[in-house]
């Protein structure tokens, strides 16, 4: 697991992006930097996925596979983990809160953990502790005088590092989500109290599941690269032949053990719709984010269904359907020979006949169309909302448009992404991200500008098509030329 090494981390990057994205916006109206200016006002979002809670835990420099209970009790442990062993990030983080900027964190499927009050708690902590370490070094104070700072300015510092469940609406009217709510296979039908039958222990979805009981314990994979995992029958062959084939391992073992346990749990945890929780979350997120009750419960209409309702398409994409098929099969051909000795050869021809017809007329979804319903969706999410902008992750494809007046886009990732397992060569050649502007006020009828953007050379650039990898396009980037870019700046990036 070469990528979750120290030199493959994108932590410097990411610094090296905010301290940029800072000396911008403080060049205040209209960048200029005049001495007359006044600087920009900065939301950062980081909108989901930006820790891996369901990676393997790091124990003495060894990669550890986990099945423990998402709840606050283990899942805090592993954020301090996390943002201990990242102070780069952090320290950045903190120098964007210690400039007066909000950061906002957005919780995804990878870090749905941060729902959690506790997790929250434990963030916000080491941000403002960073802020705090930041304004004292400013002022020529030893950083010893950082945890002494008087209570009423870490409540003010604190009050700047802010998190959302599902959704974050800001002032001007752009609406920034994870995502994940419109992908059965990733979605939850709680996102504000993501809880089954047991509260306070986070409801599991295949995703996490199929993270956590699969790919984590089949080795070569890289979970940040859907191509490294997402195979056909002959890709899975393939990569068998070439780093199992002459270990004592077993690819298929740990496949048959890992689907088998996912759809186990997603059975014996099933806890259908309850209308009760489900309002309560809608008037919960009204509260959290501002947005019109009326405006979030259409939002809400708009979720793909949890994978514990479709297992059906569970049993299909873990191959447990074929499974069963080619298993009835061979029983059938066993019963054939039994009752009809003479009948060999039409016995044999039956599992894969089964097999081929069932391949047939019951044709897999891709992985393309999943993405292309995730961006369907945020079409209607703007409806819903009469939203000037969305912004979404999740896909790991970075895509920016306007349509009609409406920004849509997708901020793509920074994570340790690669295509070879030596980790030599970048899916990404540059880092995306949005990056919006709105007039002073951030009314609601203040136009926006911008759009998407890359982090590369050390320097902000217009986002190029060919800077993304080979997949095929679900938005095609308007081609009418863009509007100067104006204060009060909301940028995202995903982990």
């Amino acid at each position: 697991m070469r990528y979750r090494q120290a030199p493959y981390s994108p932590d410097g990057e990411i610094a090296a992006m905010l301290d940029a994205l800072r000396g911008e916006v403080r060049k205040g109206k209209g960048g200029s930097g005049g001495l007359a200016t006044e600087p920009d006002e900065l939301t950062l979002v980081l909108n989901g996925d930006i820790f891996d809670l369901d990676a393997p835990r790091v124990i003495d420099n060894e990669s550890v596979v986990h099945d423990l209970p998402r709840t606050a009790e283990h899942a805090v442990p592993a954020m301090e983990a996390i943002l201990r062993d990242h102070p780069i990030f952090v320290d950045a983080l903190g120098r964007v809160v210690a400039d007066g900027h909000t950061v906002v964190f957005v919780a995804g499927n990878h870090d749905i953990q941060l729902t959690l009050p506790e997790v929250r708690d434990a963030v916000a902590r080491r941000i403002v502790d960073a802020a705090a370490r930041e304004l004292a070094a400013r002022d020529g104070a030893p950083p010893a005088r950082a945890v002494r700072q008087a209570d009423e300015l870490r409540a003010a510092l604190a009050a700047r590092v802010v998190f959302r469940a599902w959704f974050h609406r800001t002032r001007d009217g752009v609406i920034v989500e994870h995502g994940n709510q419109y992908d059965s296979y990733c979605s939850y039908r709680y996102p504000m109290a993501p809880f089954g039958r047991n509260r306070g222990e986070i409801q599991p979805t295949m995703g996490s599941l199929v993270s956590r009981l699969l790919v984590s314990r089949m080795g070569y994979f890289n979970p940040h690269v859907d191509s490294s995992f997402m195979l056909s029958g002959f890709g899975y062959l393939a990569h068998w032949a070439r780093y199992y084939l002459f270990t004592g391992r077993s690819l298929i073992l740990a496949f048959a053990v890992g689907a088998l346990r996912t759809m186990i749990e997603l059975v014996r945890r099933r806890d259908p719709c309850r209308r009760g929780l489900r309002r309560a979350g809608l008037v919960a997120a009204a509260r959290e984010t501002g947005a019109p009750l009326p405006a979030v419960a259409k939002h809400a209409r708009l979720f793909a269904r949890p994978a514990e309702d479709c297992l059906g398409r569970v049993a299909r994409e873990l191959w447990l359907d074929r499974l069963g098929i080619a298993l009835v099969g061979l029983l059938a051909a066993l019963a054939c020979l039994c009752w009809m000795p003479e009948g060999l050869a039409p016995a044999a021809l039956l599992a894969p006949t089964l097999l081929v017809a069932y391949e047939c007329s019951v044709p897999k979804p891709t992985l393309d169309a999943v993405w292309q319903g995730v961006n369907r969706a945020a079409r209607l999410v703007a409806r819903a909302h009469g939203a000037k902008a969305v912004i979404f992750g999740h896909t790991h494809n970075p895509e920016g448009s306007w349509e009609d007046g409406v920004f849509f886009g997708n901020t793509g990732s920074w994570s340790a992404a690669f295509e070879d397992i030596a980790c030599t060569k970048p899916v990404f050649e540059a880092r995306p991200l949005v990056w919006l502007r709105s007039e002073e006020g951030a009314a609601p009828e203040a136009p926006l500008s911008g759009g998407l953007v890359m982090w590369k050379d050390a320097r902000f650039q217009p986002w190029r098509a060919d800077a993304r990898p080979p997949v095929p396009r679900k938005a095609e980037v308007a081609k009418r030329p863009r509007p100067a870019l104006r204060p009060q700046a909301t940028a995202a990036l995903r982990g």
